[in-house]
C-alpha cells in the first residue's frame, strides 16, 4: 500500500542556543519587556531563516523523478521563509513491481553568499529504507544562475 505524508514540520534553530527570531528570546518572568538577548548578526539570521520566501528561481539542480504524472501524482514543491525551497513526496507508492528508481528529498537554500542544495535519494519497492546516494551542491550566490546546470534533472556522476 502506499504510504501519505501525515504531517510537516519545519524546524528552525541556530548554534548559539537561542531562538532564531529574537523576538522569542524573552526572559521567564519579566512580561511586556523585549527580549534582552542582542546578536550582532540578528539581521543576517533573520534574513537568512525568515526573509522572502522561495529559492531564486526554484531548485537549483531539479532532481530526476520519473514521468511528469508520477511527479504530479507523488510530489509537492513548497517555498519556505529564508529563500528555501523544498521537493519532497507526499505518497511513497512500496510496489515493488513499480520499476522506478526511487525517490528523492531536496532541499535548496541560499542563506547567504552560498546557495546550497541536498538531495537525499532513497530506493523504492521493499529496499525503500535504504540510502542511494547523498548529493550536496554548492555554489555561489551571485552567480548561481550561469552556472545553472541545464540538464534536465539527471544523476551527478558518481
Amino acid at each position: 500500500p502506499p504510504l501519505h505524508l501525515k504531517t510537516l514540520t519545519i524546524c528552525r534553530e541556530t548554534l548559539d542556543g537561542y531562538w532564531p527570531s529574537a523576538d522569542d528570546n524573552e526572559e521567564k518572568g519579566r512580561e511586556g519587556e523585549e527580549s534582552e538577548v542582542f546578536r550582532k548578526n540578528q539581521e543576517e539570521i533573520s534574513a537568512a531563516l525568515f526573509g522572502p520566501p522561495g529559492a531564486p528561481g526554484g531548485l537549483y539542480d531539479p532532481p530526476p523523478v520519473g514521468s511528469e504524472e508520477r511527479a504530479v501524482d507523488n510530489y509537492m514543491l513548497l517555498d519556505f521563509e529564508g529563500g528555501s525551497t523544498v521537493l519532497l513526496p507526499h505518497r511513497l507508492d512500496q510496489n515493488e513491481d513499480d520499476g522506478e528508481a526511487g525517490w528523492v528529498t531536496s532541499l535548496d537554500w541560499t542563506p547567504g553568499p552560498i546557495r546550497y542544495q541536498v538531495d537525499r535519494k532513497v530506493m523504492g519497492g521493499s529496499k525503500l529504507k535504504g540510502l542511494r546516494t547523498l548529493e550536496l551542491s554548492e555554489v555561489q550566490s551571485a552567480e548561481a544562475d550561469k552556472y545553472r546546470p541545464k540538464d534536465g534533472g539527471s544523476d551527478m556522476r558518481q
